[in-house]
């Protein structure tokens, strides 16, 4: 076991709230977030209760002489990176091997990694996308209707991103892309029906890990999170029904079928 250095509360305080920020903000649970910060106030003798939700986490330390430190850090913004929880839980199981300069650069090194490019997104999501189509027994056409919804979505998503619009928006239209995308394919007789296709294709939109996140945070207890998580996956699911409904209606209204 390495010797531990000797540093300040605060500074124990900042890593500990910095290693929950990166797993919260890569789509990791609630309770997760707070036994990690929790295991890293122990490895350096500092007492850390934490208190974390969607948009804040809230950390208070008390050290061996009863003085207390605290700290408060914002979210602002959540996406899914399980790549970078796997790591840091990876750390955290093995920190009796770090120093707190060692610990400090290695969690750096993980907030640095970055996801797949533009261009392995739009191949992933066009792919991806498609893939349903097998699943839903669709034939060679409604793969490519799929497959030009799915990067129609990538590129927009591209679009969008520098922009810091709200989900719900951006959920509403990405619904709309893909349900465009297929009736344009129905009208023009290349397929014989748009359901399997914009199905297939709104797969990508659905909030798997937001849901499973949720009923894990709600057993572990953290009723909060949990429901917050719950009405956020809500929300994304009217916002994708809501974007496929209107064009969809459209279409119907305009004679599309």
């Amino acid at each position: 076991m390495l010797k531990k250095q000797l540093v300040s509360e605060h500074h124990v305080l900042q890593l500990a709230t910095f290693a929950g920020k990166i797993v919260l903000t890569s789509g990791g649970e609630v309770y997760r977030v707070e036994d990690i910060i929790s295991r890293i106030g122990q490895h350096f003798n500092l007492k850390i209760d934490c208190f974390a939700t969607l948009t804040c986490i809230i950390v208070s330390g008390k050290n061996v002489n009863g003085e207390i430190v605290s700290l408060v850090e914002r979210i602002n913004s959540r996406s899914s990176n399980l790549d970078k929880i796997h790591q840091v839980h990876k750390i955290i199981k093995e920190i009796d091997s770090y120093s707190f300069s060692e610990l400090k650069k290695s969690l750096e090194e993980i907030d640095k990694i970055r996801a797949y490019g533009f261009g392995m997104n739009l191949v992933a999501s066009a792919l991806g996308a498609a893939s349903f189509v097998v699943s839903f027994k669709g034939g060679a056409n409604d793969f490519a209707a799929a497959f030009v919804s799915g990067a129609g979505v990538a590129l927009f998503s591209y679009i969008v991103s520098g922009l810091q619009l709200n989900s719900f928006f951006i959920n509403l239209i990405s619904g709309a892309i893909c349900a465009l995308v297929s009736n344009l394919f129905y009208i023009n007789g290349i397929i014989p029906s748009p359901s399997i296709s914009i199905i297939s294709s709104l797969m990508l939109l659905v909030p798997g890990v937001a849901f499973i996140n949720s009923i894990r945070d709600i057993i572990a207890g953290d009723l909060i999170s949990g429901t917050s998580r719950a009405t956020e996956v809500l929300m994304t699911g009217g916002a994708i029904a809501i974007g496929a409904g209107l064009v969809t209606k459209l279409f119907f209204n305009f004679g599309g079928f």
